[in-house]
């Protein structure tokens, strides 16, 4: 009785066709990992700009996302004082909601630039500000998170304070 058995080279591609298939998957996950990075500072903008929006028109005061270098902020655009201080946190508790004064650090990795309606070239935050007026209307802005492998190009409208385009680029495309 004859046995079959596997030879030495069906097992050598048999293991280089795993290793393909693995070396695929890690450089997927990296890539998505490195989107989900990308994209964060884009979603908690996207969140400040609604939140900004509709304080606004609650509140009657004009209020901003202040852009920096390396973060965000969201507050009214009049300086605060103690008394207001205590006025949104009085108003936030009874609404159950938190604080509107917040801010978000980007990540290093990742850089953040802007454009103005009316601007022609994209330029790092000298610090700026995105202001929504008590009416929520707010100024078209764009504004472009850039890291080493992709750029996301946002666009936001100046009615609703949502993202009115988003486009993603890979570093070929920029």
């Amino acid at each position: 009785m004859k046995r079959r058995a596997f030879t030495l080279m069906e097992m050598l591609v048999a293991l280089a066709i795993i290793g393909v298939i693995i070396s695929g998957s890690v450089i997927a996950v990296g890539s998505l990992n490195d989107e989900r990075n990308l994209r964060a500072p884009l979603n908690e903008l996207r969140i400040m700009g609604k939140r900004a929006w509709a304080r606004s028109m609650e509140e009657q005061r004009a209020w901003q996302i202040k852009l920096l270098p390396d973060r965000f902020v969201l507050e009214p655009k009049q300086p605060v004082n103690a008394d207001d201080l205590k006025l949104f946190k009085d108003v936030d508790t009874k609404l159950g909601r938190g604080s509107g004064i917040d801010t978000y650090v980007i990540d290093p990795e990742v850089r953040m630039e802007v454009r103005h309606w009316g601007e022609t070239e994209w330029h790092a935050p000298r610090p700026d500000a995105w202001v929504f007026e008590h009416s929520g209307l707010c100024e078209p802005i764009n504004i472009r998170f850039v890291s080493d492998f992709a750029t996301v190009v946002v666009s936001f409208d100046p009615l609703t304070a949502a993202v009115a385009s988003e486009e993603f680029l890979h570093p070929g495309e920029r």
